[in-house]
C-alpha cells in the first residue's frame, strides 16, 4: 500500500458537527444515518478545494478555494454539505465538501480543483477515487 493510500485511508470525517465518521472502519447504520441526516442519500462525492497531499498552501487561499467549489456544486444544483476531513488524531483537518452528484462530474470537480483523489459513496460502500487513473481503493482497507 502507498504511503498516499494509507493516508486517505485512515481520513476520519466530521459531518453536522455531530457526527464522526471512521473511513477505517466498515460504515454502519449509524454512519448510514448521518448521511441521510445531511440529505446525502444514495451516491454522492466528498470534495477537496485544498491543496493536494504533500503541496504547500495557505488557509486564507483555501477557504477561498472551497468557496469557488461550494459555488460550482450550487451551479450544478447540487447543495453541498459541510464536511471536515482530517487525520484521526485531528492534526489535520480540511474543510471539505459533500454532494449528491454523479461520478462524472465528482471527478470532473476534483481534476478541476487540481486533487490527487475524492471519496465516492455508492448508496453501500465509501472508496477513494484517484484522479490519475489508479484502480479505486475500496474502504476499509
Amino acid at each position: 500500500m502507498s504511503p498516499r493510500e494509507s493516508t486517505y485511508a485512515s481520513t476520519v470525517l466530521e459531518l453536522l458537527d455531530e457526527y464522526w465518521i471512521d473511513l477505517r472502519l466498515p460504515l454502519g447504520t449509524r454512519e448510514r444515518a448521518a448521511f441521510r441526516a445531511a440529505g446525502l442519500d444514495g451516491s454522492f462525492a466528498i470534495l477537496s478545494a485544498w491543496p493536494a497531499l504533500g503541496l504547500p498552501h495557505v488557509e486564507r487561499e483555501g477557504r477561498a478555494a472551497t468557496e469557488k467549489l461550494r459555488a460550482a456544486l450550487r451551479r450544478r444544483r447540487a447543495p453541498p454539505v459541510d464536511v471536515l476531513a482530517g487525520s484521526p488524531d485531528r492534526a489535520h483537518r480540511e474543510p471539505s465538501l459533500a454532494a449528491v452528484v454523479d461520478d462524472g462530474a465528482a471527478r470532473e470537480l476534483a481534476l478541476e480543483f487540481r486533487q490527487d483523489a475524492y471519496f465516492w459513496f455508492d448508496g453501500n460502500s465509501m472508496s477513494i477515487r484517484w484522479c490519475d487513473g489508479s484502480p479505486d481503493t475500496r474502504l476499509p482497507l
